[in-house]
């Protein structure tokens, strides 16, 4: 499985490693009344020696600490897993600054086989809750109580979950491929499928459903990762081509209008380049 990323571009800036140069700028951060009461781990006051825990915790790469740079200085942190948490300076606040920068984490970190991400959210933090909401997390039923090192106390809180399936139908990822690009494939393809299923019992037919079986199968294969699964065939004009299944082998129906066309051709060809994915991603 891919690494998180060490650093991730951002449209304003850029998310890098935490380095011990950082501290003094994080300490005056997580100084603020307006970001403190918030971190359930950020004790008041926040000195050195937590920022030095901190400095040690984000050298395990499996925590995914990084620092919000913006115009070469630190202005912020997250860790994307196991629990997402994140601040922002106050004063670059409302610009949708940490919407990006989560939005390029949360993606790196579904495209490396992430885990589902959770971020515990603190009564009364409104800004925090619309901002995981835009995101695609939805907001746990029931609350919970979490201690918090700045009260001394259990504080009520909410989790708000995001699924690596959820990022994915929110965010399609696009494949490129020479000529044609690839979307994954939603229930709204049932009818493409239908026109393009090979006869029963001809080559290849075994691999695919018979007609009353394509729901079934469009959910059972549908995307769960950037590069597996089942995907349609598009041109530069969005006319559907084929579909093309992608896992540990990969498949391909092409629409019967191109039947023994150059475009034929070259969409088989374009599709044997692909290969076929090291990733488990589809069942069946």
């Amino acid at each position: 499985m891919p690494a998180f990323p060490l650093t991730l571009p951002l449209p304003d800036g850029r998310l890098r490693p935490l380095a011990p140069g950082d501290l003094p700028a994080l300490i005056a951060q997580l100084s603020v009344p307006r970001v403190a009461p918030w971190l359930a781990a950020v004790p008041q006051p926040f000195t050195p020696v937590e920022a030095e825990a901190l400095l040690a915790l984000a050298e395990d790469p499996a925590e995914g600490v990084r620092v919000l740079e913006l115009d070469g200085e630190p202005r912020g942190c997250l860790r994307i897993a196991p629990a997402l948490w994140y601040w922002l300076a106050p004063s670059l606040g409302g610009r949708g600054i940490m919407t990006r920068a989560l939005g390029a984490a949360i993606a790196a970190h579904v495209a490396g086989g992430g885990a589902p991400l959770v971020a515990t959210v603190r009564e009364g933090n409104a800004a925090s809750e619309a901002l995981l909401l835009r995101l695609g997390f939805s907001r746990a039923s029931r609350g919970r109580r979490m201690f918090f090192q700045a009260t001394g106390r259990a504080e009520p809180c909410r989790d708000f979950h995001l699924t690596p399936e959820q990022w994915l139908v929110l965010n399609p990822p696009l494949r490129e491929s020479g000529d044609f690009r690839l979307r994954p494939a939603t229930a709204r393809d049932a009818g493409l499928m239908a026109l393009m299923l090979p006869r029963p019992g001809s080559a290849g037919a075994a691999r695919w459903p018979r007609v009353e079986g394509i729901a079934d199968f469009l959910e059972t294969h549908r995307c769960r990762r950037p590069s597996t699964g089942l995907f349609v065939i598009e041109d530069d004009t969005r006319r559907s081509l084929g579909l093309v299944l992608l896992g540990r082998e990969t498949a391909l129906l092409v629409h019967p209008s191109l039947a023994g066309t150059a475009q034929e051709t070259a969409l088989r060809q374009a599709v044997a380049g692909l290969g076929p994915s090291d990733e488990a991603g589809c069942s069946g």
